[in-house]
Order: C-alpha cells, then structure tokens, then sequence
C-alpha cells in the first residue's frame, strides 16, 4: 500500500514540489489528499534526489502544506472498450454524453514511445503558396501543418488563404515547375 506523506514545501500554479522520500518514476500518477477529504490526481513531472516536480491536473486551488500526497506506482492508464464509440468522453476518458458507464474491456496505457525524427519518411512535395516570404523562408511541405496565425476575435482571412493553399495550388512536381 503506497505511503502518503506530507512532505509539500511549494506550490506554484499547477505545480507542488514535495521532498522525496521514496523512489518515483516519471509519468507516475499522484494523488493529492486537501484537507477538506477531496481527492485531486497529478503526474510527477520532475524527479531528481531530493524534490519531486507534480502537476495537479484539477488545479491547485484548496491544496496546502498538511495536504497529502500519495505516489501510486503507475501511470496513465485508459479504460476502453468498443461501447467507447459514438460516445462524448471527457479528457480522463469518463462519459459526459449522460449514456450508461461503460465497462472496460481492458485497460491500457495512453502514453508512447517518442517518435524519432530521423526515421521519418523525407519531405519531398513542396508547396507552392506564391507568397514569397513564406515560400522562401518557411518552405511547407505536404504532409505537415500549416502555421496559419491570426489576431484574436479577428476574422480569419488565414482560413480561406489556407484552404486555397490546399485546393488550387498543390504540391510542386519534382522537376520544379509549378502545377498553378
């Protein structure tokens, strides 16, 4: 049965710094007990010899010094099964569309392996924009997102740009002549 401690020395935001007193990965759950009796869950961050970094995902509002904090030996994991589909989830996977509970099937861990640039096919369709700052110093190839950015409550002519990007101009043949 995992140990709770009191052992939280900081809290910054999202973040609560406790001193470490046993081993803990990183990725691992964490749950922290508010002195009220709710429970709030977080991810260790940051693990070095003597603090451990955790982000509380509900925020850190009612989290204080006598607050406990409790490493669960795992981490993120996903229950699913096929009744998932068609369904409004929340981001923890729970139902937020008022249908029944689902029963998993199994449960599975949601974090992966990074993936490694260098293994990655090379770009090789270039993307013809016709404006020159963007074809020259920003060059975007097929297959990647487009950094489309515009003001805040501003209507976004980005869009309509973007999508003419993608409809009439397409990706430049390899011998360099424009299909436009």
């Amino acid at each position: 049965m995992p140990t709770e401690y009191r052992t939280i020395t900081e809290i910054a935001g999202p973040l609560i710094f406790v001193e470490k007193t046993e081993w803990v990965g990183y990725g691992e759950l964490v749950e922290v007990g508010l002195p009220d009796g709710t429970r709030k869950r977080g991810q260790v961050l940051d693990s070095s010899k003597d603090i451990v970094v955790v982000q509380v995902f509900e925020g850190t509002a009612g989290i204080d010094r006598q607050s406990t904090v409790k490493f669960l030996g795992e981490t993120i994991k996903l229950n699913v099964s096929r009744d998932m589909l068609g369904r409004i989830l929340s981001g923890a996977g729970e139902p937020i569309d008022g249908g029944p509970p689902i029963v998993p099937e199994k449960r599975v861990e949601i974090t992966g392996s990074a993936i490694n640039p260098y293994s990655r096919e090379h770009p090789a369709e270039f993307i013809q924009t016709g404006i020159s700052t963007i074809d020259g110093l920003n060059t975007l190839v097929r297959g990647q997102k487009l950094p489309l950015f515009s003001g805040a409550g501003l209507p976004s002519p980005m869009k309509r740009l973007g999508c003419s990007w993608t409809t009439s101009r397409g990706p430049v043949p390899s011998d360099g002549r424009s299909s436009s």
